[in-house]
C-alpha cells in the first residue's frame, strides 16, 4: 500500500524471469495494482546497461510469451535522458549551479516561471510537442471554455502522450525462437 499525490494505491510486483548464467544481468518485472478509481498492470526490464544484448532480448521475448503476454505490444522507453550533455547554459534556472534550484524543483514556482522540472531537464525540449497540446494562437475564448473542453474530453492528454510512444520492434530471428 502506498500514497502519491493524496491517492492511495495497492501494488504487487513480481520478478518472472532473469538472465541466463554468464549473460548480462537483467530482471523481468511484472506489476499490477489498483486505486479507488481503477486497476492497472504492466511490465518492464531492469538492466545494468542501457541496451540489452541480442541474447538477452531473445530471453526477454521468450519470458513474455511464456507469461501469456504479447511482446509485440510492448513499447520502447526513452532511456537516454541523462546520458547526453545538456545544451543549456550552466547558469540556467534549473542548472545544478543555481542556488535556487531546490526551491524551483520543489514548488509550483517553477511552473509559474516556466522552468521544466529538474528530472526532465533537456528531455522534453528534444521531443516534439504533440499538436494536441499546443493551444490555438488566436483564441479569444474565455478560460472557462477551455476548462469545459477539457472536461468534455479528458482523453486529449492521453492521446498526446500516446503519440510519443515508440513501439518495440523485435528482430524476426528473435520472434522465431
Amino acid at each position: 500500500e502506498g500514497e502519491m499525490f493524496g491517492l492511495k494505491f495497492w501494488e504487487n510486483w513480481y520478478i518472472i524471469g532473469e538472465n541466463d548464467v554468464n549473460e548480462p544481468e537483467f530482471k523481468f518485472v511484472v506489476y499490477n495494482g489498483k486505486t479507488r478509481q481503477n486497476t492497472y498492470e504492466g511490465a518492464f526490464i531492469y538492466s545494468r546497461t542501457r541496451q540489452l544484448s541480442p541474447e538477452s532480448m531473445t530471453k526477454v521475448y521468450q519470458i513474455a510469451k511464456e507469461a501469456g503476454m504479447n511482446p509485440d505490444n510492448f513499447c520502447k522507453i526513452q532511456n537516454g535522458c541523462f546520458t547526453e550533455p545538456s545544451s543549456e547554459s550552466n547558469d540556467a534556472l534549473g542548472s545544478p549551479s543555481n542556488p535556487f534550484r531546490s526551491i524551483l524543483a520543489s514548488t509550483k514556482v517553477s511552473q509559474l516561471l516556466g522552468v521544466e522540472p529538474v528530472a526532465a531537464e533537456g528531455v522534453s525540449k528534444r521531443k516534439p510537442i504533440s499538436s494536441e497540446l499546443i493551444p490555438a494562437e488566436s483564441s479569444n475564448r474565455a478560460w472557462w471554455y477551455e476548462v469545459g473542453d477539457y472536461l468534455e474530453n479528458p482523453h486529449r492528454h492521453f492521446k498526446a502522450m500516446d503519440s510519443l510512444r515508440t513501439p518495440m520492434v523485435w528482430p524476426e530471428e528473435i520472434k522465431k525462437e
